[in-house]
């Protein structure tokens, strides 16, 4: 299990690195280098997924809603129950941290979208045109047959 919690503290420290550099990434604009980024992002993604069964298969034999690694430290040596506590939460500050970055990620990500949408609503015209249009004529009220003068 410590071994297990070791790799998954690992990868999770990968992917905060990962999401740090598409931070800069981000503010340079540098798509080739976010594309690079996402296909190693799902590499870790897929080690964390089997590390994470495999974790699973340790607590397997307690009962559904206790299956966590403070529980199974409870059953295990001082020694190992200390690293496996101590493991567990600095996978855990490491977790938060990664959310974090990734949130700023996206709010970045979002004003980037926002921009190109106020550019390109600047660059493009309106569509409405202010000069005289015949075809436009039917749309425009009927006119009273009644004429005053004021």
């Amino acid at each position: 299990m410590i071994d297990v919690m070791q790799k998954l503290l690992s990868f999770h420290r990968g992917l905060l690195q990962l999401a740090e550099q598409k931070t800069e990434a981000i503010k340079k604009g540098d798509i080739h280098t976010l594309q690079q980024m996402m296909t190693k992002e799902q590499k870790y993604v897929m080690a964390i997924r089997q590390l994470e069964s495999e974790r699973m298969g340790f607590l397997s034999h307690l009962p559904e809603e206790e299956r966590t690694v403070s529980r199974y430290a409870e059953q295990v040596e001082e020694n190992e129950r200390a690293t496996l506590l101590h493991l567990a939460d600095e996978l855990s500050v490491t977790v938060t941290r990664l959310k974090e970055q990734n949130e700023l990620n996206m709010q970045l990500l979002q004003q980037s979208l926002q921009f190109i949408h106020f550019t390109l609503d600047l660059m493009i015209p309106n569509e409405q045109d202010v000069t005289y249009d015949p075809k436009r004529a039917d749309d425009l009220p009927p006119r009273s047959s009644f004429e005053a003068k004021t």
